[in-house]
């Protein structure tokens, strides 16, 4: 067995491992998106993106999102720092909000051999819509820390990928902690020099709280170079 089809067998068998370990799901979804990413010189990168996602076993819209990025190459093809902003329009229990989020992200990226090792921590502020709905504390703030692991087949478009990411908040009633984490399964492929389209199984799993949910989506997303 060659080493692509055994990362994928081995990948396939973590994610299939700990959707068995947590069988009962809370909800399913599909989420859908698209992305522009424009090149500004050697270290400037821009990048507009929207996205829905659908849940309630794929019947009611629950969030619509559409974020501006912009990424500096601090050292190039290793390390870029980046900023983004968010508008959300997102379902809370029975009605609908709107949100705005701003990001602070240092990623780190490494290759060795087939492999490509993408490391990403993320700040993020979260305003909610104080006139739908009463919280404890507004804006929330959330630490994130994402590893993902990316396997270029030789003379193929296609790359599959598994990433994991812990979310902790840092401001919430309880103080620091780590209130849940997200694996996700990709494959990417790129059928142009400037276009891509991917597909993806997310898991997530919220933990260390009272009531707490584990969601499954499916999703695809077409990107497209400028």
């Amino acid at each position: 067995m060659n080493i692509s089809i055994r990362f994928l067998v081995i990948t396939v068998l973590l994610f299939t491992t700990q959707l068995l370990a947590f069988s009962q799901l809370s909800d399913a979804g599909a989420i859908g998106g698209i992305s522009i990413t424009k090149d500004v010189g050697r270290n400037w990168d821009f990048k507009l993106e929207e996205e829905l996602r659908i849940n309630e076993s794929f019947s009611v819209l629950d969030r619509s999102l559409t974020s501006l990025s912009v990424d500096y190459s601090i050292l190039p093809k290793y390390l870029k720092a980046g900023v983004s902003y968010d508008f959300i329009y997102q379902k809370k229990e029975a009605i609908y909000e709107y949100r705005q989020r701003g990001s602070l992200l240092l990623n780190g990226e490494l290759k060795s051999g087939m492999f490509d090792f993408n490391m990403r921590t993320l700040i993020q502020s979260t305003w909610r819509d104080e006139e739908r709905g009463s919280y404890n504390f507004n804006p929330k703030y959330v630490w994130r820390n994402k590893i993902e692991c990316t396997y270029n087949i030789f003379g193929s478009p296609l790359k599959p990928s598994f990433s994991t990411e812990i979310f902790s908040p840092i401001n919430g009633a309880r103080g620091f902690f780590t209130d849940g984490y997200r694996l996700k399964l990709a494959l990417k492929y790129r059928y142009s020099q400037r276009q891509s389209v991917d597909a993806f199984i997310r898991y997530d799993q919220e933990i260390q709280q009272a009531n707490p949910k584990s969601l499954l989506y499916l999703g695809a997303g077409w990107n497209y170079k400028l």
